[in-house]
């Protein structure tokens, strides 16, 4: 009997040992991938950056009518085509690295429709050269590619098993976006410095986009080590951060409705709020810079460990540990709302807590998936590539539509009527597809206007 039992004792720890060695070739693999990933966080980054400068920059070009920050522009847009280049390598590249079953079908996806928004790049930049777009369609547009880049350093980051390496790419993540609605602030003041005025829809807009970086902040606050929390402060004590924090105070208060902007241009703007993204982008660079770091630390002490196992034989089985440890009532009731609430102790009615793997605190745990769901949440309302296509070939149709009931009313050319729509969008601050509804709303009125005996329609 005790030979049996030797013989499967002896069994098992040859089994154990086969196992573990092969969680740690997986867990070699996972890494690899995140080091993959977080080269192609840095292109990322790299590209957004230069779409943000050259959004801005479009923004003022079509603000000034073509008269402004036209070098800039085509500056910024060349940085933006040669890192657009290497952006799309990187993914070629990283294609090949990615174990297409971890990843899920959600970063293809996303990185699909990325490259499809990219391709829509040289139409757009044509339309802005020929001052065909009003800067809300101009800031739109671009917003809407970069976010499409920020969906695929979404999916990029929710590949991350490894907590220290998942607290990184949540902190970055946050950075960039934060930085994002600091680039749409920058060119939505910057449109406003350049026609001389804002409205109050505008006001709503900036404060709305200033609620989100700090949020954006707040978020990367709490996921950052003190090195990089450290670096941050230091960055927003430029006394730039406060030239735009007066700015928008210009901005956003009563008399700038009335053209009172105490002198500031739109070039004045644009330097110090980029100033102020450029500080940022200081910070992201340190952090993508360290992820990477961190990453090649954590495949070195995973193979180190795959070579000290195969070293040891079977008896290096280490044993894997999960701690349970008390939620915090936040954490209680994760099953559906209002079933296991809080009680008084701190756990769900069930009495259950909850697991934290690698020891990872269920407050930061309560932290992560708050912001995956708030990250998901506007993921799922960034519409796929199929419906952004029919959505912008639907504007193009009211446009077209409006255009000829002008055309037909008031005998104007198809040029002059989309000339009309577009000065009616510009004085008004609206998209040109919003006036061009409220053209088609009228068109009961408009063709009245020209019945036969000038009398109204149907009279």
């Amino acid at each position: 009997m005790g030979t049996e039992r030797d013989a499967m004792k002896s069994g098992t720890s040859a089994a154990a040992a086969r196992f573990l060695r092969t969680a740690k070739l997986c867990r070699i693999r996972d890494v690899e991938q995140l080091l993959a990933v977080s080269a192609l966080v840095r292109d990322l980054s790299a590209l957004i950056h230069a779409l943000q400068k050259e959004r801005g920059a479009s923004s003022i070009y079509l603000g000034s009518g073509g008269t402004r920050f036209a070098e800039d522009r085509a500056r910024w847009q060349a940085d933006a085509r040669t890192l657009e280049s290497v952006l799309r390598d990187r993914l070629d590249l990283v294609d090949e690295q990615l174990d297409r079953l971890s990843c899920g079908a959600q970063f293809y996806s996303r990185a699909a429709i990325a490259l499809y928004a990219l391709d829509g790049l040289p139409a757009l930049r044509d339309q802005v050269s020929s001052l065909a777009l009003v800067p809300q369609d101009s800031v739109k547009a671009f917003t809407d590619i970069v976010g499409h880049l920020l969906s695929v350093l979404f999916e990029a980051a929710d590949i991350a098993a490894d907590p220290a390496i998942s607290r990184a790419l949540v902190a970055l993540f946050n950075v960039v976006q934060g930085k994002e609605f600091a680039g749409q602030e920058r060119a939505t003041a910057s449109a406003g410095f350049s026609r001389g005025r804002f409205d109050g829809v505008e006001h709503g807009r900036l404060a709305h986009l200033i609620d989100a970086q700090n949020r954006a902040f707040r978020i990367f606050a709490e996921f950052a080590d003190p090195a990089h929390a450290a670096a941050f402060r230091t960055a927003l004590a430029d006394p730039a951060v406060a030239e735009v924090e007066r700015m928008r105070a210009v901005a956003l208060s009563d008399d700038a409705r009335h053209g009172e902007l105490s002198g500031i241009t739109p070039e004045i703007w644009f330097d110090r709020s980029t100033r102020r993204m450029e500080l940022l982008k200081t910070v992201e660079d340190r952090l993508t810079d360290d992820l990477r770091r961190l990453c090649e630390a954590k495949l070195a002490q995973a193979r180190a460990d795959l070579g000290r196992a195969d070293a040891g034989g079977p008896d290096a089985v280490l044993p894997v540990a999960m701690m349970l440890v008390d939620a915090v009532p936040a954490m209680s009731g994760l099953a559906g709302a209002g079933v296991n609430g809080p009680s008084s102790n701190g756990q769900g009615q069930d009495g259950a807590g909850l697991y934290a793997p690698d020891g990872l605190p269920p407050k930061l745990m309560r932290s992560v998936l708050d912001v995956m769901q708030a990250q998901s949440q506007r993921l799922r309302d960034v519409s796929l590539e199929l419906e952004t296509a029919k959505a912008a070939l639907n504007e193009r149709k009211v446009i077209d539509r409006a255009k000829g009931l002008l055309m037909s009313t008031r005998n104007l050319s198809e040029e002059e009527a989309y000339k009309l729509i577009r000065k009616t969008a510009m004085n008004q601050n609206k998209r040109i597809v919003e006036v061009a509804e409220a053209i088609l709303s009228m068109s009961d009125i408009l063709r009245g206007v020209t019945a036969p005996g000038g009398t109204a329609g149907g009279a």
